[in-house]
């Protein structure tokens, strides 16, 4: 090994035993300061970080602007953009003072649970629950919430570039009963937890590199993972839509609609997709009725049909290129 990459590990190994340390010193402080005042600091950390973060902030402006900009001017769509960023910064707050809340008891100051009983009769039925959910208002409360709620769940997440902060959240999650499934070949262990009755928490409002289709998204089409579509197709669990929003008075209203009519025609290659349309505009939908509670600095609309070509041109370019050489190497 040498001297450069020596010292690029051994900082490493410096610096996240150090940066764990930190988080756990601030989890603490937060424990001990009033909400109220936890609050207020996250608005002004969200104010700064909409004045800071450039290049977040130019994602966040054009993505509405995409959107919204026939509907409202520039001057609100930057109002809107900055709402984003504190909306954010102020659910972190949220998450990081009730780290130690493990009990419904413990939540039920904060947030409010409407339409529990979609969830409670789908659950009876004793054929798992797929969670539809996205990244709007403090999704690591929807996460979190089901289990203390009472109902088994598990969820899918990919790990962290730091190992050491990946473990604290996992472990965060644990406590409140939840069961983490790592991806990577992940997909048994999914049908797994379904079969056993569990709630199964799933995204598919983020531009990922799981197989996706392109579907309407906000009034524009975007390649969206067809991972729910396909555990619903598998199992025949109900899926459940279910949205976290943060309210005007900062507490937060966890709303659970109906279950969603599943599509089963037998034409699995067009069920997957008309599925998945229906999962993003149900998303979508909640999304523009609370538009400043999703995260639009995420690259949404990154992946367009002509990118998606070029990229399985490229890749069917290199096996034929690796299937070249190896036939090569057999003749030798």
């Amino acid at each position: 090994m040498n001297f450069k990459k020596w010292w690029k590990k051994a900082r490493r190994g410096i610096k996240y035993p150090i940066l764990v340390f930190l988080i756990k010193s601030f989890v603490l402080v937060v424990r001990l300061v009033p909400r109220k005042a936890v609050l207020a600091f996250c608005r002004a950390v969200g104010q700064l970080a909409f004045t800071m973060a450039r290049s977040n902030r130019k994602k966040t402006v054009n993505n509405l602007s995409h959107i919204y900009g026939n509907k409202l001017s520039q001057v609100e769509i930057k109002d809107l953009a900055r709402s984003v960023f504190v909306h954010q910064a102020m659910n972190f707050g949220d998450y990081i003072k009730t780290l130690h809340c493990t009990t419904r008891e413990g939540f039920a100051g904060i947030i409010d649970i409407e339409g529990e009983e979609h969830l409670k009769a789908a659950y009876e039925q004793g054929r798992g629950v797929i969670c539809l959910m996205s990244h709007t208002g403090s999704w690591e409360f929807s996460a979190i919430i089901l289990p203390v709620m009472g109902y088994s769940t598990s969820a899918l997440s990919r790990p962290l570039p730091n190992p050491r902060i990946d473990k604290l959240i996992v472990e965060a999650r644990q406590r409140r009963g939840m069961k983490n499934i790592s991806r990577g070949k992940a997909y048994p262990k999914l049908i797994d937890a379904i079969n056993s009755g569990d709630c199964l928490i799933i995204m598919i409002d983020q531009d990922t590199t799981a197989p996706s289709v392109f579907v309407d998204f906000l009034g524009r089409r975007a390649y969206t993972p067809v991972g729910a579509a396909r555990l619903a197709l598998d199992t025949k669990a109900p899926v459940v839509p279910m949205f976290m929003r943060r309210k005007a008075d900062n507490t937060h209203q966890f709303t659970i609609l109906p279950p969603v009519d599943l599509i089963d025609t037998g034409d699995r290659e067009n069920d997957l997709l008309e599925n998945t349309r229906v999962y993003s505009n149900i998303i979508s939908d909640f999304i523009d009725k609370y538009p400043d509670q999703w995260v639009w600095m995420h690259e949404r609309w990154k992946t367009t049909p002509e990118s998606q070509k070029l990229f399985v041109e490229k890749l069917e370019a290199k096996k034929r290129a690796e299937k070249e050489r190896l036939l090569k190497e057999g003749h030798k």
